[in-house]
């Protein structure tokens, strides 16, 4: 068992970094504790359509609906409504998430990846000299070692490889959210839009979702900031959202979910050797929690440069520093932006909330951007200034 790049972790960064690593001559394996790829779903299943104009996924089986965009919420009801096109990176399509996983997979097997599950790293492979060159891993009771020149981190949220490699992926209280969905049926509701709901006493630091799945069928789930929670709220504060609308009452519960999302910074993501991508990279929107479309970015370019690093026999990090420069220049500094409002978000009360949405109503979206958003509320309300000065500077240095 030897290869070109080990992959760790068979979720879409890893498949997508796999699959274009191997296409352009790298030998791959992709491993993945799981029996079976997708399973179990841990995500919203809400995405951008504009993955469409990578081509990565053939078919549409993997898609459950279309959005046309997102209707935003304050806590005293004002609606404040996005076009999909300036509705972010998790509205567009509702997917399957599970076929959405095993069709990035089995394109990465068409291009040549092998792909081994219920097989679990146990620690990176070092050399003599301190230097990475594959992973320990253990499928059931057998252990083994996958020498390799490069291991890519796709372990999600608080990854192993990137801890293992020295680099910090722990997580803060304020830069992880507690996630709970529930898949509803027999709901009697109609919406074509994707729904956040916020609000102190609804989700602390977070959001309630509402993504149509199909007609009748619902994704309802609500993320809280973890400093702001404890065992067993986030279900609570969900299920007292569900029940105040008379729509569901009739619902019957077809899945339940649970889980975790960074909603920090980017850590470092190479270092000889290795290269971490998606959610172990931190590639998520701190605002919404969601990494699909990051996830499917950053693993192209992480698979690009792997496999000139390959071609070139150089894996140092001075090489591999390639992708880290590729993925800022795509969404690094929205990335640093999206953290940036978190932060300011977290400091507003409901009252303000409720403030920003009145001024928002009725705002010519088709001109949307974040500087000019930033200058109309602060137009409107020039108490603001203060608090959203900084991401205003930010936003001028993001197109």
């Amino acid at each position: 068992m030897t290869y070109d790049v080990v992959v760790v972790g068979a979720g879409p960064a890893g498949s997508v970094t796999a699959r274009f690593a191997q296409e352009k001559g790298a030998k791959v394996l992709m491993i993945d504790r799981r029996a079976e790829i997708g399973i179990p779903v841990l995500c919203g299943e809400g995405i951008s359509q504009r993955i469409d104009k990578w081509g990565m996924l053939e078919g549409t089986n993997w898609i459950a609906s279309t959005m046309d965009g997102a209707k935003i919420y304050a806590p005293d009801g004002t609606m404040v409504t996005l076009s999909k096109e300036m509705a972010g990176n998790e509205t567009g399509y509702v997917v399957h998430r599970d076929l959405f996983d095993k069709e990035l997979a089995r394109q990465a097997g068409k291009a040549g990846v092998d792909i081994q599950l219920r097989t679990e790293a146990l620690a990176l492979l070092k050399d003599k000299n301190g230097k990475i060159c594959g992973v320990k891993a253990r499928t059931y009771d057998e252990e083994f070692e996958i020498p390799a020149d490069i291991v890519v981190g796709a372990d999600g949220v608080e990854s192993r490889i990137g801890k293992w490699a020295g680099i910090n992926t722990t997580l803060k209280p304020d830069d992880l959210e507690t996630c709970i969905q529930y898949t509803l049926s027999n709901i009697d509701y109609h919406s074509d839009y994707a729904e956040f709901y916020l609000g102190k006493k609804i989700a602390p630091g977070g959001y309630v979702w509402i993504f149509p799945k199909e007609e009748g069928v619902f994704n309802i789930g609500i993320g809280i900031l973890a400093s702001l929670s404890k065992p067993g709220k986030p279900k609570q504060l969900l299920d007292a959202f569900i029940k105040s609308r008379p729509e569901f009452k009739n619902a019957t519960c077809l899945r339940i979910l649970a889980g975790a999302a960074p909603v920090a910074k980017p850590v470092e993501t190479v270092k000889d050797n290795l290269v971490l991508v998606g959610d172990a990279a931190r590639h998520v929107d701190s605002i919404t929690g969601g990494g699909l479309t990051t996830a499917l970015e950053g693993g192209k370019l992480a698979g690009d440069t792997i496999s000139d690093c390959v071609k070139n026999q150089t894996f140092d990090k001075e090489s591999l520093s390639v992708y880290e420069t590729l993925w800022k220049q795509a969404f690094g500094q929205k990335l640093l932006r999206d953290y940036l409002v978190k932060d300011i978000m977290l400091g507003f009360d409901d009252k303000t909330l409720n403030m920003l949405a009145d001024s928002l109503k009725d705002y010519k979206f088709d001109e949307f951007s974040t500087l000019s958003l930033v200058k109309a509320l602060v137009l409107k309300h020039p108490t603001l200034l203060v608090k959203l000065k900084p991401l205003m500077r930010l936003s001028e240095k993001v197109k």
